[in-house]
């Protein structure tokens, strides 16, 4: 199994990361670096170290599979309507006619 030598965040000891027991977190879209996510053997710490270049190449050469994740989307009915942006002056309107009311009742389904 591949193993990657670093230094631990936490305790600052040498370390050999086996790649069986860590996740190489990459995006969909292409991209020169990627996370590695580990626990460190020796104190247990969970850590994530950035990997780029060479490092990443080597990787995805030995055959580590990364998980890739995508930007997060909403669903159509959650997204904001394509409107133009509230001016100055649709805030005034707004305000006067909020400044008409007097009560105000909740809303029901």
């Amino acid at each position: 199994m591949t193993e990657v030598l670093m230094t631990c965040t936490r305790c600052d000891g040498e370390i050999a990361v086996r790649m069986d027991q860590a996740i190489l977190r990459m995006d969909i879209e292409p991209r020169a670096d990627a996370e590695l996510l580990y626990c460190c053997p020796s104190c247990g710490a969970p850590s994530v170290r950035r990997v780029v270049g060479e490092l990443l190449t080597l990787l995805l050469f030995v055959g580590v599979e990364p998980l890739r994740l995508s930007e997060p989307t909403l669903p159509r009915a959650d997204q904001p309507p394509a409107v133009s942006p509230l001016t100055r002056d649709d805030l005034l309107t707004w305000h006067e006619v909020l400044h008409d009311i007097e009560n105000v009742t909740p809303w029901q389904p």
